[in-house]
């Protein structure tokens, strides 16, 4: 069969790509088949408001599905035929199928066109990879001049919106690759490829020419490396190059270079571009530049052991996806009313989101790197000495020491007994949490069992996650040297996995370059699948550097990667952030203050010290909450005081927010909401509420825009339109649809509050363990307001079997009244009594009140 299947590929090399006439079509219980002159075209409804889109040739599939793993009842759907279309529609959207043109064009139920594919851009291009038949699978789709385009996983490009932009989606430190869109045009659009994708594929080659002699440093420095810290050679080299273009216009850059790099620069007539140093970079970046027509230079600046590519792409209204090894094209186009509607039917069909442990929304500390059992327990006493609140500690690599490279278990010279440290890290009312990596030591005890069962990729250092056994041993191993010791969370580090790594093997489910993205998911599968089995009462946590479509059900949580330091990176960060969390992936942090930081005097530089205090603050309104730095001591002390002071009060601030985090998380679960809120989900008809790359929602209430530039007293924020806002701070009320400049000392982010908003805040803790039942229930007046009080037993799936609570809390601003809802359900240890202070914030703090409760779980009504 293979053989067959080779050979009809060679014939359709010669083919023509383009002939896609209209023949027939076939109408079953679960699908419309629309026979083409080359191939059959599947429209297939997975329910009301999501429509899948198989374009396959003699019947050639992906034999995988990895992704869209739930399975609902075919919605209810019709068929109406015209001499010129075919129109599928469910209850709630229609696609239509052009007969001439063979475009498929979405609309919703108004018959609002949303989504239309272009004409001419379907393409199955018929090709080998090492040997292997597949195909170049491409799509194009109309993109109006208006539309914003958001997602596609974690970025280091800088941009927020993506539209005209040009990506390279691998799997890279720093890079997380995620081919789903949201649009504000109320769509959502999931690539389903798992191999290597280009978004938006550049289509003009500048040539360019090595220049005899090497430029720039020649320098050694030290990086992670997967062996260890190494000193890698930064010798770099030059390329020259020229091109022209035939009219003046936006066009996307892109540099390819290969392979990792330190630095991306590209001079255009003399004018740095791209300009980004890192120890590690992503191999591709891109850039939108205004070019005139003519001739025009370029200069690109790289390590000499990269081979630099760059192109062209005029912006043109269109968005490309394009997979060069494909087995089929395939997408899904998911239609909503809004982007939290468009996220909870993409999480409904590739998994829901678990709740992480109550503890997981405290602070993380974390620095490369403890070096002992007694390290990690002295840091987290001198913590609570300090009283500074703390609720996990991470050890990262290297604990493995004489058992070789990556094996999952402590060298007893410096972690003896290690079950007693962490026993000890928890009688602080600390967790643990332990770095993994994939490509453990052959040679070692551990990783004997893993050769002898081949379960490595041949030629390769990672294990082959995709094999069940491989999970399966996989996790035995954590279990039986980790996990039983009481560790509590897992690091997997370098899922990628690192540097691109199954280009060109074969893994258990074939070629590699088939699955290139997908690695991550695999990972986060054993680990999760392997722990609830292994300990139903402890929740996954799981913090890993790569990620792949639906594995936000395995209770994911991704960070940036080796990031730098300076004002760039950190901005950079923030639209990262809002991006990935557009991917339906709702738990995401960076290292605060970067990865790579400014060496030893960083302890004292206080130009270093402003830009940590304000990604401290901006971290604070994170999903989580999380501290990490190379070769640095990450404690807030070693910074000095004033550092310290301003990092406990911010601290104190996210500890008194838990029960407004805990609440909001829960929405994740139950309702499919995500925390971490681009403008776009709730503010989509604000065209500038939209357009702000560094400002979004934190939950429902809060309006973050973190200060991302030196000395500064006063940022400007833009309140969106249909609402008031108070300044969290002040209390003072301003009118939405107006740009203010707000006062930003350093020890203050700007933070402002919807009207008609209810925040629950709890007393200052040091830890999770401790209990916040005096709470101060803030109601932010002006319009009608609900919010709902949510709490469970914190570290278990009891919550699964509805061992939790809620209290409803409501505002009418007609009535002034606060209502306090009968608690619905309950769990062991719950508080019986709270004690609520409730407070009315109006603008005014002569008028604001303050009124003290005793809730029970029975229905109270207040009155202001």
């Amino acid at each position: 069969m293979q053989r067959f299947i080779y050979i009809l590929f060679l014939g359709l090399l010669s083919a023509s790509i383009s002939a896609q006439q209209y023949k027939k079509h076939v109408l079953t219980k679960d699908r419309l088949s629309i026979d083409l002159s080359d191939g059959i075209l599947n429209i297939i409804p997975l329910n009301e408001k999501s429509i899948r889109v198989q374009y396959q040739i003699e019947n050639v599939k992906e034999a995988q599905e990895f992704v869209l793993i739930n399975k609902p009842n075919v919605p209810s759907f019709g068929l109406k035929e015209t001499a010129n279309s075919l129109k599928l529609s469910t209850n709630t959207m229609t696609v239509a199928f052009d007969k001439k043109t063979g475009v498929l064009q979405y609309s919703d139920k108004s018959g609002k066109v949303f989504l239309s594919e272009k004409a001419n851009t379907r393409l199955m291009k018929p090709i080998t990879i090492m040997g292997e038949p597949c195909f170049v699978a491409e799509q194009g789709f109309e993109s109006p001049q208006d539309e914003y385009l958001f997602g596609l996983g974690q970025f280091q490009d800088g941009f927020y919106n993506l539209k005209n932009t040009t990506r390279k989606l691998i799997q890279v430190n720093t890079q997380i690759a995620i081919p789903f869109l949201v649009s504000n045009k109320g769509y959502g659009l999931l690539w389903h490829q798992y191999g290597l994708t280009y978004f938006n594929p550049t289509n003009q080659n500048i040539t360019l020419v090595k220049n005899a002699v090497n430029e720039g440093e020649k320098r050694e420095v030290e990086v992670t490396t997967t062996s260890g810290t190494q000193k890698v050679s930064q010798q770099q080299s030059v390329y020259s190059g020229s091109f022209s273009v035939a009219k003046d216009g936006e066009y996307s850059l892109m540099l390819d270079l290969g392979d990792m790099d330190s630095r991306h620069l590209v001079l255009i007539d003399g004018i740095d571009v791209i300009n980004q140093s890192n120890l590690w970079l992503p191999p591709a970046v891109s850039k939108l530049v205004q070019l005139k027509v003519g001739e025009h230079t370029v200069k690109v600046v790289c390590k000499s052991s990269n081979t630099p590519s760059l192109g062209l792409k005029l912006s043109n209204d269109e968005t490309v996806f394009n997979s060069p090894n494909a087995k089929s094209l395939d997408y899904v186009v998911f239609a909503g009313n809004d982007t939290d509607e468009i996220i909870a039917n993409y999480r409904n069909l590739t998994g829901n989101v678990p709740m992480l442990p109550k503890w997981a929304f405290g602070f993380w500390q974390c620095r490369e790197r403890y070096t002992s059992g007694e390290h990690l327990v002295s840091t987290i006493k001198e913590f609570r000495k300090r009283n500074l609140p703390v609720d996990v500690i991470v050890q990262d690599w290297q604990y493995w020491g004489k058992y070789g490279w990556g094996v999952p278990k402590f060298d007893e010279t410096h972690y003896p007994e290690p079950e007693k440290f962490i026993k000890e890290i928890h009688y602080l009312n600390a967790h643990f949490s332990v770095s993994v990596w994939e490509n453990l030591n052959k040679e070692s005890e551990i990783g004997k069992e893993y050769v002898m069962k081949n379960l490595f990729i041949p030629n390769s250092p990672w294990i082959d996650i995709y094999n069940p056994e491989t999970q399966k041993t996989h996790w035995n191993a954590l279990n039986k040297n980790l996990f039983t010791l009481g560790v509590d969370s897992w690091w997997m580090d370098a899922t990628e996995p690192e540097n691109d790594a199954l280009k060109g093997k074969q893994t258990y489910f074939g070629l590699g370059d088939f699955y290139r993205l997908t690695y991550p998911l695999f990972v986060s599968k054993a680990v999760y699948e392997g722990q609830r089995i292994t300990n139903p009462e402890k929740r996954v946590t799981i913090l890993t550097r790569s990620a792949f479509l639906g594995q936000q059900r395995y209770a994911t949580i991704n960070w940036s990667g080796d990031i730098g330091w300076d004002w760039d990176t950190y901005k950079r960060q923030i639209v990262a952030g809002l991006n990935y969390n557009l991917t339906g992936m709702p738990y995401w942090t960076t290292d605060i203050g970067g990865f790579f930081r400014p060496g030893g005097g960083q302890y004292k530089d206080e130009k270093y010290h402003e830009i940590l205090t304000r990604w401290f603050q901006w971290a604070v309104f994170n999903p989580i909450f999380r501290m990490h730095g190379y070769q640095t001591e990450t404690e807030p002390w070693k910074y000095g005081e004033k550092v310290e002071n301003n990092m406990r009060s911010m601290m104190n601030l996210r500890y008194q927010l838990l029960p407004y985090i805990y609440s909001e998380a829960w929405q994740i679960s139950k309702n499919n909401s995500t925390l971490m809120r681009p403008l776009i989900m709730d503010f989509n008809a604000d065209t500038t509420a939209v357009s702000q790359a560094y400002q979004y929602m934190f939950g429902k209430a809060f309006l973050i825009a973190p200060v991302t530039a030196a000395n500064v007293t006063e940022w400007n924020v833009y309140l969106p339109k249909q609402n008031a806002w108070f300044d969290f701070w002040t209390g003072k009320r301003f009118e939405g649809g107006q740009t203010i400049a707000t006062p930003a000392p350093l020890d203050k982010i700007p933070v402002f509050v919807k009207e008609g908003s209810i925040v629950p805040m709890g007393n200052v803790i040091q830890s999770t363990q401790a209990k916040q039942d005096e709470l101060e229930i803030r109601v932010y007046t002006g319009k009608d307001a609900t919010f709902t009080l949510y709490n469970d037993e914190g570290d278990n799936y009891n919550y699964e079997k509805g061992k939790y609570s809620e209290i409803a809390i409501i505002w009418n601003e007609k009535n002034q009244t606060l209502t306090l809802a009968n608690q619905i359900g309950n769990y062991k240890d719950q508080t019986p009594t709270y004690t609520m202070n409730i407070k009315w914030i109006s603008g005014n703090e002569k008028d604001s009140v303050v009124k003290t409760i005793k809730y029970t779980g029975k229905k109270v009504v207040v009155k202001k």
